[in-house]
C-alpha cells in the first residue's frame, strides 16, 4: 500500500514518537526506579541474515539506555519475542500459535548469540540492571528440557562476557509456574512471575466471585504465595515482571484501581519488586494513553471497531458479541463429541477463540488495516504518528496517582 520506503518510514516514525526522552523523563517523575523494555529480536536481526546485526536497532536501544541514565532509571532488557516464538501469543510476534523455539536448535543458537551481542554492548553500562532472558515461555512437559537448557546456555554465554549484571528468569507457562524451573544455578539471578488475577479479565469489578471462587485481597495473597513458592523454597529474589489490569471504562475504574492497589500492597508486604504492564497504549492497560481525538485514533476507528466486534484480541475483548455466542455454540458442539474421547480438552474454548479470532480473523483484517494509510505522504505519516508523542497523550489519572503514592 505504501511501498517499501514509506512503509519503513511509517514504522520508524511510530517508534520515534512512541518512546523517547519525554517519556523516560515523565516515568522518572512518577518515582519509578526501573523500566522493563520489551524487545523484539527483529529490531536487531533479520531472518534472511541471521547473526548479522542491525545497527539501527542497537542505536535506538542505546538512546533509550542513555535517557534512562540521564534521569536515574535502570533498564531491564526483556527479550519479549525470540526467533521461532517461545509461546503461542501475538505478543511473542507469533502469527500461527505454534511455539517453534522448542526443539529447533537454530532458534536457540540465534537467541543465545543475540544475548552475547547485547552483553558485549552493555556489560559495563551501569544504567542496565540486567537481562530478562525470555518473556513468558510456554514449554510443554516434553519441551521443558529445552527451556532448562536454554536458560543454562544463555546464562553461561552471558556470564562469559558479563559477570556482574542481574539475570532475570521467567517461570514457565506465561511466567506463572516457576516451580517447573530447575533449581537455581547462578548466584545473581532473579526469578520472575506475572500476576493477572481472574477479575482483571472476567468481571472488571473487585472484590468479586468468578466461577464460585471469591477474589479479594486474601485470595490475591494466596495466588502470589503460590507463584512465588519456588523463590521462597530456594531463598532467591522474586520479581513481578508484569502485573496490572484491563480498563474498560469509568464505571469500573474504581474497582480495577482497588485491585491494583491491593496487588501493590501484597507484593510490598512479601518484599517483591515489580514492574507494571504497561506504560503506553491506546486504552486497555496503559498508564499513558493516546488521546481519543488524535489523528491515529480517528483514522483507525473503523478497523478498530471491526477488530473489537470480532474479538481479535480475545484475551482483552471479553464483551458479549455475536461472534462470541457462535464460538461458544461451536465449543459446546465439539464437547458433545470430544469430551468422552481420550486427551485433554480443558483448553478447547481458548484454542477455538485463539485460532478463529486471534489468528484467522486478525489476519483477514490486515488488508483493511493497511488500506487506511494508502496515498499518505511522509509529512502526513509523521503528523499522524505524533499521536503517540508524550505531549499529545493523556495520563490515566487514577493509575498515575496510585503509582506516585506507591513510589513516594
Amino acid at each position: 500500500v505504501l511501498g517499501r520506503e514509506k512503509a519503513a518510514f511509517f514504522f520508524e516514525r511510530f517508534l520515534d514518537y512512541f518512546l523517547n526522552e519525554d517519556d523516560i523523563r515523565y516515568i522518572s517523575t512518577l518515582g519509578a526506579t526501573a523500566v522493563r523494555v520489551a524487545l523484539n529480536y527483529r529490531h536487531f536481526e533479520a531472518d534472511e541474515r541471521p547473526f548479522d546485526y542491525l545497527t539501527e536497532g542497537f542505536a535506538r536501544l542505546d538512546r533509550l539506555v542513555g535517557w534512562a541514565a540521564k534521569y536515574g532509571l535502570h533498564v531491564v532488557l526483556d527479550l519479549h519475542a525470540v526467533s521461532g516464538c517461545q509461546n503461542p501469543g501475538w505478543h511473542s510476534d507469533n502469527p500461527g500459535r505454534q511455539a517453534h523455539f522448542w526443539g529447533q536448535k537454530v532458534f536457540e543458537d540465534r537467541t543465545v548469540a543475540l544475548w552475547e551481542e547485547l552483553a558485549r554492548r552493555y556489560a559495563r553500562e551501569p544504567a542496565v540492571a540486567g537481562y530478562n532472558l525470555m518473556n513468558e515461555p510456554v514449554a510443554s512437559e516434553v519441551e521443558l528440557p529445552w527451556l532448562h537448557r536454554y536458560y543454562r546456555r544463555a546464562t553461561e554465554a552471558i556470564r562469559a562476557i558479563d559477570p556482574d549484571h542481574i539475570i532475570f528468569l521467567d517461570g514457565n507457562h506465561y511466567a506463572q509456574r516457576c516451580e517447573e524451573l530447575e533449581a537455581p544455578f547462578d548466584d545473581n539471578t532473579v526469578y520472575s512471575y506475572h500476576f493477572y488475577p481472574e477479575p482483571v479479565l472476567e468481571k472488571r469489578i473487585y472484590p468479586t466471585e468468578v466461577e464460585g471462587v471469591r477474589y479479594d485481597r486474601e485470595r490475591l495473597q494466596t495466588i502470589l504465595a503460590e507463584r512465588a513458592a519456588f523463590m521462597s523454597q530456594h531463598q532467591v529474589p522474586a520479581w513481578a515482571g508484569e502485573f496490572g489490569t484491563v480498563f474498560t471504562g469509568q464505571s469500573t475504574e474504581e474497582y480495577q484501581l482497588r485491585m491494583v492497589a491491593d496487588m501493590i500492597d501484597i507484593m510490598a508486604d512479601a518484599g517483591h519488586n515489580w514492574t507494571l504492564w504497561h506504560y503506553k497504549d491506546i486504552g486497555p492497560m496503559g498508564t499513558v494513553l493516546v488521546a481519543p481525538d488524535s489523528e491515529w485514533m480517528q483514522r483507525t476507528a473503523p478497523i478498530r471497531s471491526a477488530k473489537s466486534a470480532l474479538r481479535c484480541d480475545y484475551w482483552i475483548e471479553r464483551h458479549e458479541s455475536d461472534i462470541g455466542q457462535r464460538l461458544n455454540a461451536l465449543v459446546t458442539s465439539i464437547r458433545l463429541v470430544a469430551d468422552a474421547l481420550p486427551g485433554d480438552w480443558s483448553g478447547l474454548s481458548e484454542d477455538v477463540y485463539a485460532s478463529v479470532c486471534q489468528e484467522t480473523l486478525s489476519r483477514s483484517l490486515l488488508p483493511g488495516f493497511a488500506e487506511q494509510f494508502r496515498g499518505m505522504t511522509e509529512n502526513q505519516i509523521d503528523s499522524m504518528m505524533q499521536s503517540f508523542a508524550f505531549k499529545n497523550c493523556v495520563p490515566r489519572k487514577g493509575l498515575v496517582d496510585l503509582l506516585r503514592a506507591a513510589w513516594r
